[in-house]
């Protein structure tokens, strides 16, 4: 979001931003018989002080008496001034406020849409965020997919090779019983022979010693 200040009804307002040098200037070119009048009354008291200080009394007194007649065309030119730019003033204010009434409509209509910008870039940015959040997820979520594939792939393959020991170990343990039965069988067949071959003597001597005996 771009960061801009608000605007302002007293930004284009030039009594409100005028400076003191300006709003003195204004003044001046208002009412110039007044500076006037405060001109002659400090010329008149300054020619009094150095007439006092020649000693001469009748310039005093005549500086004193311009001084007087100066503030008098001072006072005067303020109250014609306040009454011939009275009605003026009134219809200037009259104007002035309603330019800044119009000024302060069109600045809130600004500030308005100024808002309305922010909340589409807010929401612009929200759904950006959104939609950031959703890929992540997304890529998450067909990882552990892909993740649980290879384990799946990898438990088969496993099954497979136990199956096949498996298939392998009984031919060789059936090759083992049957090895290990003939082995016993010849053990138990040597046993028999030696049984069977130890009689015959016993029948010899018998029928050596019937003989004699006949």
């Amino acid at each position: 979001m771009a960061d801009r200040s608000m605007p302002s009804s007293f930004d284009e307002d030039k009594e409100y931003n005028e400076t003191g040098a300006q709003k003195l200037g204004r003044k001046l070119r208002e009412e110039p018989l007044i500076p006037l009048g405060c001109i002659l009354t400090t010329l008149a008291l300054y020619n009094a002080w150095r007439a006092t200080r020649r000693g001469d009394h009748a310039q005093v007194q005549r500086m004193f008496r311009a001084r007087i007649g100066a503030q008098a065309f001072t006072v005067m030119a303020m109250v014609a001034g306040g009454a011939y730019y009275g009605a003026d003033r009134e219809k200037r204010k009259e104007l002035i406020k309603l330019e800044a009434q119009q000024r302060a409509e069109e600045r809130h209509h600004k500030w308005l849409k100024e808002l309305e910008v922010r909340d589409e870039e807010e929401k612009q940015l929200k759904a950006a965020i959104k939609r950031r959040q959703d890929r992540v997820q997304q890529r998450r979520i067909n990882e552990q997919e892909r993740q649980a594939a290879g384990e799946a792939k990898e438990d088969g393959l496993k099954a497979e090779t136990t199956s096949d020991a498996d298939g392998q170990a009984l031919p060789q343990e059936k090759k083992e019983a049957s090895s290990v039965l003939g082995a016993l069988s010849n053990v138990g067949g040597w046993f028999g022979t030696k049984k069977s071959e130890s009689p015959k003597p016993a029948e010899e001597k018998k029928s050596e010693a019937d003989s004699p005996k006949k």
